[in-house]
């Protein structure tokens, strides 16, 4: 699996791994360079990308394949790149300071964690706590170990890190979030595999929990209009602006039984643990093609609100795949981005989006308006365990990042609050790079997900300039209270979807792939282009 790893530092996308395309030059090459977008400036969608967004610099580290981890420091200025499909040979990782531009390898006491592969790991960081935690768990390797690795930069000079072996569940090329709830807060995972060497993909009704604070997991059956059992979807979190409610926010996704690939948009409501089927607006891709299904993607929140979507694999009418090498298509972009308020897809970035509030899609389930004020606040029948009721009924402020001071003190009015932290930020023309050109186009993905083995790999294609350019604290406790092969809307109220006999994966060309023997899958790598009019 070669989906990019990605994160956001001092309104950056940074992006590195996998395999990237050039139009007019090198194809399918595996470049090591650390990507980013300024997301401070404002720049077209679904179209060329300027070169004064994209930047890229040689990324210094032995691990850079990808899909592994970027775990974060307390102030989100550095990335420490964890795992992938390449894998050091001691106990170091890479880190990279978002405010100098410089990489170096650094120490973690602990144990020897970073000498094997993790490739399709599901990871998550807790930035918006300020723990300065991450965690990484599983992987498609077949000598991943089990357990979760947990990463400690809350002292950058003092880097550790412990393998969590306790109840761990296998997650595979699944998806998981941190939420607020609780003395330290909790993780949220599901979908994926629970054994990718048998194609055995988890019920989407199982949602993992882990309380950090007692290091216990838990599982709870979720309800409501429960999507289709998939992997390779991307997601995000929201909190409602009196924390009574988290929102995790999942687009696309691939499941290998039924050949389908998504284009779906569903939210997980939590602490009522309620799946909601979202009817999204303005969809490009949909619109190009009812039988549109994008997986193998990256997802970002910028500013609370908007999530971006990066990268991805394609697949269109009949279950085929847009496969080529030399000649991207101008129709599929490499970015996108959602609206998780509104849901509305947009055609143009711009920074500086008002505050999310929940949306109607939401409220409408569980309760409440735009600033919270959930009633729905348990699974139906309530929690299966009497342990996660008192963690539900908690929250830990939320904590920003400034320039003047640091406090994590409780909020009144029955809120979470807010903490702080200092945080310089150089002007973004202090920084140095180089220019990348104009994106010619997005690529997305390609997945392998065979009985030993998943690869997905996550490729750009650019067209390069003839001519390089230079461009200048406590918790806070809470009161009671079809038939297409690719799927719009997968959810399992509506039934599984299944593939016509003729909609089987044809061979795109000799030098690969895209049909695998019976409980397997196989598809080709995607490469898409902006039209040459749009240099």
């Amino acid at each position: 699996m070669a989906v990019p790893d990605a994160v956001i530092l001092e309104d950056k996308l940074y992006f590195m791994g996998g395999d990237y395309t050039f139009d007019g030059g090198d194809t399918t090459s595996t470049e090591n360079q650390l990507y980013w977008l300024n997301l401070n400036t404002s720049f077209p969608l679904n179209t060329v990308i300027s070169p004064n967004v994209l930047h890229s610099m040689e990324a210094q580290t032995a691990d850079w394949q990808g899909t592994g981890a970027m775990f974060t420091d307390t102030l989100m200025t550095t990335l420490y790149h964890f795992a992938g499909y390449a894998a050091p040979s001691n106990s170091t990782v890479s880190s990279f300071n978002a405010t100098t531009q410089t990489w170096a390898n650094v120490s973690v006491s602990g144990g020897s964690f970073n000498t094997v592969k993790r490739g399709g790991a599901s990871s998550v960081t807790t930035s918006t706590s300020g723990l300065g935690l991450s965690f990484i768990a599983g992987g498609s390797d077949s000598d991943t170990p089990p357990g979760m690795i947990v990463f400690d930069a809350s002292d950058p000079s003092a880097l550790t890190w412990t393998n969590k072996t306790k109840g761990t569940p296998h997650l595979d090329i699944g998806t998981m979030q941190y939420a607020r709830f609780g003395n330290k807060g909790v993780l949220i995972a599901f979908g994926g595999y629970t054994d990718l060497f048998t194609a055995s993909l988890y019920d989407m009704s199982l949602i993992h929990v882990y309380d950090i604070d007692s290091d216990t997991w838990f599982t709870v059956t979720s309800t409501g209009d429960i999507p289709l059992d998939r992997s390779e979807f991307c997601s995000v979190i929201s909190a409602s602006p009196d924390d009574s409610s988290f929102q995790i926010t999942f687009f696309g996704g691939y499941n290998i039984h039924e050949g389908v690939a998504f284009e779906d948009v569903y939210v997980l409501a939590i602490p009522a643990f309620r799946w909601i089927n979202i009817t999204s607006t303005n969809n490009q891709e949909t619109q190009l093609s009812a039988d549109a299904g994008r997986y193998a993607t990256s997802c970002a929140l910028y500013e609370d609100r908007q999530m971006i979507i990066l990268g991805g694999d394609l697949i269109l009418e009949g279950n085929s795949v847009i496969a080529n090498a030399q000649t991207c298509n101008a129709s599929w972009g490499v970015i996108r981005q959602l609206d998780t308020t509104t849901f509305a897809w947009q055609d143009q970035f711009i920074p500086g989006s008002e505050a999310y509030v929940v949306p109607d899609q939401v409220s409408s389930v569980i309760g409440g308006g735009p600033s919270g004020g959930a009633t729905l606040v348990s699974p139906h029948g309530g929690f299966n365990d009497s342990a996660l009721g008192p963690i539900f009924k908690k929250t830990i402020p939320k904590f920003t990042i400034n320039s003047t001071s640091t406090s994590t003190s409780p909020a009144t009015n029955g809120t979470s609050g807010q903490g702080s932290a200092p945080n310089p930020k150089p002007s973004s023309s202090s920084l140095s790079s180089t220019p990348v050109g104009a994106i010619a186009g997005g690529v997305v993905g390609g997945v392998v997900v065979a009985a030993i083995a998943a690869a997905l790999t996550y490729v750009f294609c650019y067209r390069r300039r003839k001519q390089n350019q230079q461009q200048p604290e406590g918790p806070i406790e809470k009161p009671e209270l079809s038939s297409h092969a690719s799927v719009i809307g997968g959810s399992r109220n509506e039934g599984v979807h299944e593939m016509h006999a003729d909609q089987r994966l044809n061979e795109i060309d000799g030098n690969t792939f895209v049909e695998a023997p019976p409980g397997n899958a196989a598809v080709k790598p995607s490469y898409y282009e902006m039209s040459s009019s749009n240099e």
